[in-house]
């Protein structure tokens, strides 16, 4: 298959285009970044933001469908509800040596070697959640895991350190509440609670090739490295998903580097214009969480003032281009862009700002 040549403002145009920043979505039922979800971190802190920027000015999101679950990398997501069996299927893990090892320690090999795969101690853990959650009465999750130490067994409850006691792990546990169709909601105090919601199953193949297909429409042009990262899986393991793409991928080369795109979207790339809008994204906003973080931004040192291990901040985003980042601390809104800006830039991201007060 020929190699197809696309310039780095195509494809960020595209990208744009694809994240419904320019132009935006007509409503909430519309956004195409809840296919893949949306990351909320703290809870309540950054997914309605992310949803906001892609909606007409003035447009609130609408909380209808929507639930915060525990999803893509065990972190958690706004997502529809609809979505939930697909996404319980697709994100199932077939071997504990696919997950990634920083994100989980030597909990899931330790537990294969002494005899229990992945997928049983994902299903033991979450039938134990369904049945504790039977009542449908909601449980903090201390309450939950609580519960849980007295129906796990005692190798899926290693001893704590930090919290003082054994009890399941902590990946195992986020990982197992989305098949037990648990979702989180806040409660009057503020706090948040897990609610079962009921859970409906799908097969694993086409499910991760329908979340593939998701993620190649806001992520292209991509590479498998990305949807691992994504994912928090290995590359091994992302090869494998990516291979469910087969003959529908086309190889892209963008500034030198070849990447690929979905057959169905190139077109739409090569025609794609800058964005003449502004944005301030939150963090772990999807334009930045599924991204090939060297075309996004290509100068290091920019990188990584804006992905940071912790605490990062937000992307001022200036015609389809990152050009700083931004924080809210003491009821303000502070930017610090990355170089000069023009005038009309400047009045791009007045307007902005103005948005996300």
């Amino acid at each position: 298959m020929s190699t197809e040549e696309l310039s780095r403002g195509a494809a960020l145009a595209y990208r744009a285009l694809a994240h419904q920043l320019d132009p935006p979505a007509r409503s909430t039922a519309d956004l195409a970044v809840l296919g893949v979800g949306v990351q909320d971190t703290p809870p309540g802190a950054t997914a309605h933001l992310a949803l906001r920027a892609r909606l007409p000015a003035g447009v609130q999101p609408s909380d209808d469908d929507l639930v915060l679950v525990h999803s893509i990398r065990g972190t958690l997501h706004v997502h529809r509800e609809a979505d939930l069996p697909l996404l319980a299927a697709a994100l199932r893990p077939d071997d504990a040596r696919d997950l990634l090892r920083p994100a989980h320690g030597a909990f899931f090999a330790e537990a294969a070697a002494a005899g229990t795969a992945v997928g049983d101690a994902l299903d033991q853990v979450s039938a134990a959640m369904a049945g504790v959650m039977a009542d449908r009465r909601p449980r903090t999750k201390g309450e939950l895991s609580t519960a849980l130490n007295e129906v796990v067994d005692r190798r899926l409850r290693p001893w704590c350190a930090g919290c003082g006691v054994a009890h399941v792990h902590d990946g195992l546990f986020r990982m197992a509440s989305l098949p037990a169709g648990l979702v989180l909601r806040q409660t009057a105090k503020g706090a948040t609670a897990f609610h079962r919601v009921e859970p409906r199953t799908t097969q694993g193949k086409p499910a991760r090739r329908q979340l593939l297909r998701r993620f190649l429409r806001l992520a292209g042009p991509t590479d498998h490295r990305v949807l691992g990262d994504w994912l928090g899986i290995t590359p091994a393991a992302a090869k494998r998903w990516w291979s469910l793409a087969g003959d529908d991928l086309v190889p892209v080369m963008v500034d030198g580097t070849t990447r690929a795109m979905h057959a169905d979207d190139l077109a739409e790339a090569r025609g794609a214009t800058p964005a003449k809008t502004a944005h301030l994204l939150p963090p772990y906003d999807p334009l930045l969480a599924l991204a090939d973080r060297a075309l996004l931004l290509p100068d290091a040192a920019h990188r990584r003032r804006l992905w940071r291990a912790v605490a990062s901040p937000g992307a001022v985003l200036i015609e389809g281009e990152i050009r700083g980042t931004w924080r809210r601390g003491r009821g303000e809104l502070g930017v610090e862009p990355f170089g000069a800006l023009t005038g009309a830039e400047r009045r791009l991201l007045a307007q902005s700002k103005g948005d996300a007060e």
